[in-house]
């Protein structure tokens, strides 16, 4: 069972809410007593260690000056696998997202906190990182609420998701079809590429741009996610 340092105000507050049981240590500065009262509460009840202590000791304690002054030492959320996602059984309208290489722990967090916001359930990958510290910060709870999928065979996986009706597309900085006239199916899956590499060519038989004026290679993979995903969500809000 493996610990992992949580911090900042949101990505602490979502962990209490969806799986305090998973808690084991609390540290947080003054400022945070009232934020986290029923957290503390909690701990008290439970006979969970906390300490009041002050922004210095947390910078150790966290091993960031990024903490926002609470850190929760807790158990490690370990993505989901294959199995997991078969037992699924899937609304009418649904996005996924697949993550093709993205590895940079501040994109990671900054999609899931996206992915959160549009309702996305899961994000696939066969490369996907441990979830970061930094990454559960960035992402403001979105890391309790989106699930990562790692996947072991992909392409069996993908192949599986279209016998389920999801139709899969991918991101290109060089071809496919405008964002706002590309069609999402009610089941979609979306494939985001590295910004280094882009998506593999495999994935690129339903491609999708973002037009632009081209002085730029390509928008960072985190605010071209959020720009699919709400065209996704305008094409299929509340169907």
């Amino acid at each position: 069972m493996k610990e992992l340092k949580y911090y900042g105000i949101h990505a602490c507050l979502a962990l209490f809410e969806r799986r305090r049981q998973d808690i084991f240590r609390v540290y947080l500065d003054e400022s945070n007593v009232k934020t986290f009262g029923p957290l503390l509460k909690w701990c008290a009840a439970e006979r969970k260690v906390y300490r009041i202590v002050p922004p210095t000791e947390l910078n150790k304690v966290s091993d960031s000056i990024h903490h926002e002054g609470i850190c929760v030492v807790a158990k490690e959320l370990p993505p989901l696998v294959e199995a997991d996602l078969f037992k699924v059984k899937w609304p009418k309208s649904v996005c996924l997202l697949y993550l093709d290489g993205v590895q940079n722990p501040h994109n990671i967090g900054s999609i899931l906190r996206t992915a959160a916001h549009f309702g996305i359930p899961y994000i696939l990958g066969d490369q996907l990182p441990s979830l970061s510290p930094s990454a559960c910060r960035i992402a403001k709870g979105g890391a309790e609420i989106v699930r990562l999928v790692s996947l072991k065979k992909a392409l069996e996986t993908i192949q599986h998701l279209q016998k389920q009706g999801f139709v899969f597309s991918g991101t290109s900085s060089h071809q496919g079809t405008s964002l706002y006239q590309f069609q999402f199916s009610p089941r979609s899956i979306i494939a985001m590429g590295s910004e280094s590499d882009g998506v593999k060519k495999a994935f690129l038989k339903n491609a999708i741009s973002i037009p632009g004026t081209g002085s730029v290679e390509s928008l960072n993979v985190s605010v071209a996610t959020s720009l699919c995903l709400g065209e996704f969500c305008r094409q299929h809000a509340g169907k």
